[in-house]
């Protein structure tokens, strides 16, 4: 049944005034522009973490290889797959090897074309604690990125790490 409308009580439906709906929409432009805002550096970040990944990654297989091919013959140690050889007695802080090249999976490449990190390998004959420097050396590996720019543009890290005969 419906009442009747008492004279100066008028019916009102509810709902939004213009004026809070315009303020609604300008709280929720301003947060969905700093979301958007963070993107760009949630991306440099991630990517970031990504290189440093990989860049411990490759290192920790160089090393692998090295420390596998020093017990067998502690001069000359073969990289695999590439036919690199790394003198572990060289003269120290010298390159000891030309300028490996690995991928974005961390595989190990013959050339620049497609890399997207530089490894360089410097040894230090004197080992603290060791007495005959033919059976130890401090091997740094340094992994650098992006490949193909000029050192001082490269972001690097190094990782060091003993490789004996034994």
């Amino acid at each position: 049944m419906k009442r009747p409308i008492v004279s100066g009580q008028l019916g009102r439906r509810g709902g939004f005034s213009l004026v809070e709906v315009v303020i609604a929409l300008g709280i929720i432009t301003v947060g969905v522009t700093a979301v958007l805002a963070l993107f760009p550096t949630a991306l440099q970040t991630g990517h970031s973490a990504q290189d440093e990944t990989r860049a411990a990654h490759i290192a920790q297989s160089v090393f692998g290889s090295l420390v596998a091919g020093a017990r067998s013959q502690f001069n000359n140690v073969r990289l695999p797959p590439t036919p690199v050889v790394i003198d572990l007695t060289a003269p120290p802080s010298s390159s000891t090897s030309p300028i490996l090249y690995a991928d974005n999976d961390g595989n190990l490449l013959q050339g620049a074309t497609n890399a997207a990190y530089a490894i360089y390998i410097y040894t230090n004959i004197s080992v603290p604690g060791f007495t005959d420097p033919g059976t130890a050396n401090l091997v740094t590996v340094r992994v650098g990125w992006p490949a193909n720019a000029p050192a001082a543009n490269q972001t690097f890290r190094d990782y060091v790490r003993i490789v004996s005969k034994y």
